[in-house]
């Protein structure tokens, strides 16, 4: 199966310390992901390609998904990856990064933007969804015509249907899978209502990644259920995976995330498993 990764990280740690993320201190915010340990070490693009090798995908290019946490930091990640992807040819788009200060968002977009791989922005924390920053960040990427990586959790989509609403000519991906905050019936269920208001924006995609962060598994049939609530509420059309290698690589192996992707998508047609895996990225990230 041919798969554009719209979503995956890469970084030299050893070469740029842009990542206090990964070693967070005592107490501090890891995304939920408890342990680091096991993404503190560098992942080029050799160490992807190894993880796909015997997965059943065919890697035909990747979105990199900035990774920096520390200020200052993502253009001089984006230039890093303009010179890996001339050396390499593995990543086809990029999504960078900006720090939460209105003064400084449309600069930072526009120094990003002169790489010819710039698609658009995420941020993962410190934009909500009324703050100056984030109108800053927002009118950017539509009047540059990018993407905005939207990073929703299921209490804060209320907040955000009315900022997105008002901008519908804005392509929004929904950032892995709306990033539910938990397992149960409860959890679930806001999950799901968010992701159905979502969808009722016609410039909202949903992207398919990360879920093994809220269900600590990779196992097939603990990540279908998550998978077919996505693919039901936005359609085959306004859907895509992506794989949050190697951040997920702390739950198990790409082959096993690959099988989940695989099986949950078998009954589907061979035109919808491509859009799935491949084409609906593409034309999302115009690759």
């Amino acid at each position: 199966m041919r798969f554009v990764d719209s979503h995956m990280h890469l970084w030299h740690l050893s070469a740029n310390k842009w990542y206090p993320a990964l070693d967070p201190p005592e107490g501090s915010d890891d995304f939920g992901l408890g342990e680091m340990a096991g993404l503190r070490r560098d992942y080029l693009p050799a160490d992807y390609r190894a993880d796909v090798e015997g997965s059943g995908l065919s890697v035909g290019g990747v979105v990199h998904q900035s990774a920096v946490t520390a200020p200052g930091t993502s253009v001089a990640e984006a230039r890093w990856l303009d010179e890996v992807a001339a050396s390499d040819g593995l990543v086809r788009a990029v999504i960078g990064t900006v720090d939460p200060d209105p003064a400084t968002v449309a600069g930072t977009v526009a120094a990003q933007a002169s790489s010819p791989l710039f698609r658009g922005i995420r941020v993962l924390t410190g934009f909500a969804a009324s703050d100056a920053a984030t109108a800053a960040l927002l009118d950017a990427l539509d009047a540059g015509g990018h993407v905005f990586d939207a990073v929703i959790r299921p209490g804060e989509v209320d907040e955000w249907l009315p900022v997105l609403s008002a901008r519908p000519g804005l392509p929004v991906v929904l950032a892995n899978a709306g990033w539910p905050e938990g397992s149960s019936g409860e959890h679930r269920r806001e999950w799901a209502a968010g992701l159905a208001k979502l969808a009722r924006l016609d410039n909202v995609t949903c992207k398919i990644s990360a879920l093994p962060m809220t269900l600590h598994t990779l196992d097939a049939a603990a990540l279908r259920p998550w998978i077919d609530t996505c693919v039901s509420t936005f359609g085959v059309s306004r859907s895509f995976f992506g794989s949050n290698f190697p951040v997920d690589s702390l739950f198990g192996p790409f082959a096993a995330l690959a099988e989940a992707y695989l099986s949950a998508t078998q009954d589907l047609s061979d035109g919808e498993r491509a859009a799935l895996f491949a084409t609906n990225a593409e034309r999302c990230y115009r690759i």
